[in-house]
Order: structure tokens, then C-alpha cells, then sequence
């Protein structure tokens, strides 16, 4: 299963947008794809937080997850996000991205409630194993979800699962995405979320970054991870403080309306947010503008 997983640099978990009728605006979709992959980015994840995915019906989920592997045309990994509250929901979309063409899963620890280790655990065995051939990312975002994926738990589940082959790591702790990568071994791919620490992940070993921020400028996150490899560390250095003046411009995603808005400024039209997500007030917008126009 692992040699059919091979996805480094930049994934940009990307914006969904929606019509003035609170519709998936699929015109602009793809717009934001081809967007997205003319500025370098190796993999786009589908639904994600970013992509206001929990705000999604499951009908929605699948239509987007389809639209986007068909405007894609393998240009680039697909990653859909099929994580729910509950385990047969979660199945149940991820079996329809596998059949859709997707390259691989990710899915959220199951948010909300708060469930022990064992649930967890049974929960990630339960969609792994519907779906035997297809990889499948864990994705640790205690921040959102309430509940987390511990080093030991993923350990467990890695000798559970075979094709559960990585998880995007969505925490600060530099010290414990090295446990992480420690029970994960080295054929484990692990992908860090924190655009702050991009640098210095990448310097621990890790194989991609998953941005948000990126929806707006991914050329500099694509020219960070390629200085990385490149070995030019002071250059990797610059780059870094270029992405932590955009995450002050773009709130790192505070409102997703940031990075729509940021698009726009960019000339890609990437259409509203769904309530009770907000649009930017007025002041917001202008503020925007002048931040982003100085990166450009």
C-alpha cells in the first residue's frame, strides 16, 4: 500500500465556494483548482476544514469530491476528506472517494463527543478496512475535533491497518510530532498543518505541508519546500517570514471568508462562505486589500 502512496510538498486543503444562494458553485471550483496547480501545489484535499466540509451534506461531499477529480485529470493527488461524527457516515463517503478516483482519504477523529481511545481506534479500523485497497490519512486536529489520536494510539493502528498509511498533524508541538514520527517508522508519511513551523518541520523530516494559507499565495509555500530540498536553508528562512506576514494578513483562517476574499484579490473568483460562517465586514476587506496587494 505504501508504494502507492507518494505525495510530498505542498497539499492545500482548498476553499469551497458557494453561490449567492448558498449553493456549491462548481464554476468556481474550478477555477480555484486550476489556480491552485498552475502555482505548484502536489496534491489538493477536498472537504477539509479549510473547505467548510462539516458544513457540507453528504450529497454535497461526494458532488465536490467528483468535481474536483474530474477537473484535476490527474494533474495532482486528490485527497478527499470523508472524516464524520459518525463511523458509518465516515464509511460510507470514503468508499464513494475510492470509487470516484480519489488518491487517498483523510479523516478527522471523530469530533464532538468525547470518545475514549478504544472507540477511536475501532472507528479508524472500521473505515480502513472498507476500503482495504485505498490509502487512508489519519488527521489529528485536537484543536477543532475535542478528541486526539495520542502517539500510542496511532502506533496501534498502524499495525491494525496496513493501509493507513499517514496523518496530517494539525499541533504546535514539535516535540511530539517526532513521537509521532518515531511509532509511525519510516514508511509512514506524516504531513504537518501549523504554517508557522512550516520550516522547521519540514527540517524534522516531514513530507508535506497542508495549508490553508496557501489557498491565497501557494507559490510561497511551494518556493519554501522547494528551498528545503534544495538544502538552501537561508532562503527556506526568508520564505518562512514571508508566510508568517501572509498568516497575519489572512488571520491563518480565522473566517474562510479570508482566503475567498484573498482569491478574489488575486483575480480568482472563489464565492461566498456558508452561514454561520461570516462574510468580512467592509473595514475587514479594505485592511485585506492593502496587505495583500504589498505580497504581490
Amino acid at each position: 500500500m505504501k508504494d502507492t502512496f507518494d505525495i510530498k510538498g505542498v497539499i492545500c486543503p482548498m476553499v469551497t465556494p458557494f453561490d449567492g444562494e448558498n449553493c456549491l458553485d462548481f464554476d468556481s471550483t474550478c477555477r480555484v483548482v486550476d489556480f491552485l496547480l498552475s502555482k505548484g501545489v502536489a496534491a489538493l484535499m477536498v472537504a477539509g476544514t479549510t473547505g467548510e466540509g462539516m458544513l457540507l451534506s453528504l450529497a454535497e461531499r461526494k458532488a465536490l469530491c467528483e468535481v474536483v477529480v474530474e477537473q484535476v485529470r490527474g494533474r495532482a493527488a486528490v485527497i478527499a476528506h470523508t472524516g464524520c461524527i459518525g463511523t458509518a457516515d465516515t464509511i460510507d463517503l470514503t468508499r464513494h472517494a475510492a470509487s470516484a478516483g480519489a488518491t487517498a482519504t483523510s479523516v478527522i477523529v471523530p469530533y464532538f463527543f468525547t470518545f475514549e481511545d478504544d472507540s477511536i481506534f475501532e472507528h479508524y479500523v472500521s473505515v480502513a478496512e472498507a476500503v482495504p485497497d485505498f490509502p487512508v490519512l489519519i488527521y489529528a486536529f485536537p484543536g477543532n475535533a475535542k478528541n486526539d489520536i495520542s502517539p500510542s494510539l496511532l502506533g496501534r493502528l498502524r499495525l491494525a491497518a496496513p493501509n493507513i498509511v499517514g496523518a496530517k498533524i494539525t499541533d504546535p508541538n514539535l516535540l511530539r510530532l517526532q513521537e509521532y514520527q518515531e511509532v509511525g517508522g519510516e514508511e509512514f508519511t506524516i504531513f504537518f498543518g501549523g504554517d508557522g513551523l512550516m520550516l522547521p518541520a519540514l527540517a524534522l523530516g516531514v513530507q508535506g505541508q497542508v495549508s490553508g494559507n496557501a489557498n491565497v499565495f501557494p507559490e510561497v509555500f511551494c518556493r519554501l519546500y522547494d528551498t528545503v530540498v534544495a538544502g538552501d536553508i537561508e532562503g527556506a528562512r526568508k520564505q518562512q517570514r514571508l508566510i508568517n506576514r501572509i498568516r497575519l494578513a489572512l488571520r491563518d483562517g480565522l473566517h474562510p471568508a479570508y482566503f475567498k476574499a484573498g482569491l478574489k484579490l488575486r483575480g480568482v473568483p472563489a464565492g461566498y462562505v456558508r452561514p454561520p460562517m461570516r462574510e468580512l465586514t467592509a473595514e475587514e476587506l479594505q485592511e485585506l486589500e492593502r496587505q495583500v496587494m504589498g505580497f504581490l
